[in-house]
């Protein structure tokens, strides 16, 4: 009999990531330290052992760095050789490989697997939902073969880097990006609110223009459009991953002024928006600059 696909982490890309690992009736044991964490068709059970004693291939969605050193500490005390454990939890270089070393020394497959982006419209948590991200890998070719199957279940791309610590160094410089991003995109639209021009005109001209972005036309318009800030990538993880490239940064002696500023920007909004998406910066930007549009735009 096929054995149960492991799942640690059942917040909100673990639960989406549970409804396409049980595709096609496909068994899945999943553990979340937070009991009030489920999804309907997974089995939950008590401990990460439970999880690494009876399945092959364990997926992880963590929150960050102490999370992935916990449980890849359990598995390795209660896993036999032979199993694989794919990490898309974004998190430090140093930490995908000192998890991949531990996992060698035990005979244990680790490939360090981080997700962004998706189909046009499909951005973040939506790109996850239709299965469309894209995965930076770090580790061993002959872990990502065993692994491969399991990550066609939950996006499209797959790009192996290099070694343990590559797939976490490239998606910290993208979320980087993606950060500033976004903080451009909130001086732009309040810059619009306060001259009275809406910012679903502003994205119909910009598609046009130099300023056109990935974020803002397939991330942050669909979300503006609905209204949606409490369901994405959330302000507290995007500072984490500005923190964690800025001491890769600084580790290569680069340096990163930009990201200096969104981190300090992050860190201001991580009391009011902490747990909501990160396109809130954009809705906070515009709604404390819309009181000064007292005046019509011409058509």
């Amino acid at each position: 009999m096929e054995r149960p696909i492991g799942l640690i982490g059942l917040g909100m890309l673990g639960t989406i990531f549970a409804g396409h690992l049980t595709r096609d009736g496909r068994r899945v044991l999943a553990y979340d330290q937070d009991p009030q964490r489920s999804h309907p068709d997974v089995e939950r059970v008590a401990d990460v052992a439970a999880v690494a004693r009876s399945c092959n291939v364990i997926v992880l969605s963590l929150p960050d760095p102490p999370a992935v050193d916990a449980v890849m500490a359990a598995i390795l005390g209660a896993a036999g050789p032979g199993i694989v454990v794919v990490d898309t939890s974004t998190i430090d270089p140093p930490t995908a490989r000192r998890s991949h070393a531990a996992a060698a020394a035990a005979g244990i497959g680790y490939v360090e697997a981080p997700i962004s982006g998706g189909e046009p419209l499909e951005g973040g948590t939506d790109g996850a939902r239709a299965a469309s991200v894209t995965f930076m890998v770090g580790g061993e070719a002959h872990d990502l073969a065993l692994a491969e199957p399991v990550l066609r279940l939950l996006g499209r791309h797959i790009f192996h880097l290099g070694p343990a610590g590559a797939g976490a160094e490239v998606k910290l410089i993208s979320n980087m990006c993606s950060g500033a991003y976004a903080l451009v995109t909130a001086e732009a639209f309040a810059a619009g609110a306060a001259l009275g021009i809406a910012p679903e005109r502003l994205v119909e001209v910009f598609r046009h223009t130099d300023a056109k972005s990935y974020f803002m036309t397939d991330y942050l318009l669909p979300r503006l459009v609905g209204d949606r800030y409490d369901d994405g990538f959330a302000v507290r993880l995007q500072l984490k991953d500005h923190r964690l490239f800025g001491a890769m940064a600084d580790e290569l002696g680069l340096a990163t002024p930009v990201n200096d500023l969104a981190t300090a920007a992050y860190t201001e909004a991580l009391a009011a928006d902490g747990d909501r998406d990160v396109t809130s910066v954009v809705e906070r930007a515009i709604s404390r600059a819309r009181p000064s549009a007292d005046r019509d735009r011409p058509a």
